[in-house]
């Protein structure tokens, strides 16, 4: 008989008390998977804007909760934004203050990588650099945010696993060689400026979104949001679209949680994950299946966890159970919590991620190579 995959699910109006409760509720999974040494991943897309990041209440909950199931010592480790700076400003050292609690920038600290492949736009694979304290990391806990996402759709514990790949090979796994960002000329520019994290680019971003979703209205009122009617810009999107897909379950088998907290107190929608609009939803989401506290995640939000590309990938894959009629929810229901959020305003391009022909995507461990690929160091 399999075994229950039980995922939690409170609402409260404290964070810190539906993150405590949430993992109370799976107490008895946590304790068949905390090890004595423990490594904490939270996101920190931002080191200065608190909304996209990993709030200081969920870790300080997660931590009392590993150390009470067994856990000696934990590692907190990061490398998306200046983690160091977002470790001080977040207040995280307080938090832990006299507890066995290290901090870990990945960009500054982490001084030895593995290989992992990864696959391209064009089907064949290149090999970038992870983390290895993450990757030989005995239990993995990954606290992460509910987000709509602009290229995955939506970005949970999974999701949060991408910043163990080094800095300069993170473009990777939206399928592009690594040390750009996908982009040549005045496109590069345009991008490099709308990664930037400040005032300017956040409320741009939230304008040129709403744009974005007004053409889209447009387009299906004039029948022209189908899948043939895609540009060949729009192609060349979704291509990278499912290269993520793809590469999400490729870093999973390497680096997959094997506790997983996602807090929805504060979820974000529309231009996620960092520039997005906050929804007040007073849910925390707990378990010890990856993909299955991904995919209540998803449903909170509204959408079908088996629509999302990496999570019906990562259940074919064996990884766990993305179809919510397998999983047993303990807490809230779904329904009872759940609100339809707005997508990403690239959602009309990314929902035609299953349309792609299978055969350009041979999977990251086929023997396709690339010319002049990345070669692990």
């Amino acid at each position: 008989m399999d075994k229950t995959v039980n995922v939690a699910v409170v609402r409260s109006d404290n964070r810190r008390g539906a993150a405590a409760q949430a993992l109370a509720l799976v107490a008895d999974d946590l304790r068949a998977c905390v090890t004595p040494e423990v490594l904490v991943k939270p996101n920190l897309v931002s080191h200065q804007n608190q909304l996209p990041s990993t709030h200081a209440d969920i870790l300080s909950a997660t931590l009392d909760s590993l150390f009470a199931s067994g856990a000696r010592h934990a590692t907190v480790a990061e490398g998306a934004s200046d983690a160091t700076a977002g470790f001080v400003r977040f207040g995280y050292h307080r938090e832990t203050f006299g507890r066995p609690v290290d901090f870990l920038d990945l960009n500054r600290d982490e001084n030895e990588w593995k290989p992992i492949e990864l696959i391209g736009v064009d089907g064949c694979t290149r090999v970038a650099r992870l983390s290895r304290t993450i990757d030989e990391s005995t239990c993995r806990v990954s606290l992460a945010l509910a987000k709509t996402h602009v290229t995955a759709m939506v970005t949970f514990s999974l999701k949060n696993m991408l910043s163990s790949i080094h800095l300069a090979d993170r473009i990777m796994m939206h399928g592009h060689a690594a040390g750009g960002n996908g982009y040549r000329g005045w496109k590069k520019m345009v991008v490099d400026f709308l990664k930037q994290d400040n005032v300017v680019v956040n409320r741009l971003t939230r304008l040129m979104g709403r744009v974005k979703n007004a053409r889209t209205i447009l387009r299906g009122l004039a029948g022209r949001d189908t899948f043939e009617s895609l540009s060949a810009a729009d192609l060349a999107y979704l291509h990278s679209v499912e290269a993520m897909n793809r590469n999400l379950v490729a870093l999973a088998r390497r680096v997959k949680p094997h506790i997983s907290v996602v807090d929805a107190f504060t979820a974000m929608h529309r231009e996620g994950p960092k520039h997005g609009t906050p929804v007040r939803l007073g849910t925390v989401i707990a378990g010890t299946d990856a993909v299955a506290v991904d995919a209540v995640a998803a449903a909170v939000m509204g959408f079908d966890p088996l629509q999302i590309g990496y999570l019906r990938y990562a259940q074919e894959a064996g990884l766990g159970v993305a179809d919510l009629s397998a999983i047993n929810v303990v807490g809230d229901p779904i329904d009872q919590v759940k609100r339809p959020l707005v997508p990403h305003s690239n959602h009309v391009v990314q929902r035609h991620w299953d349309r792609l022909s299978a055969s350009v995507y041979r999977g990251p461990h086929s023997r396709v190579s690339c010319p002049g690929k990345v070669v692990s160091s």
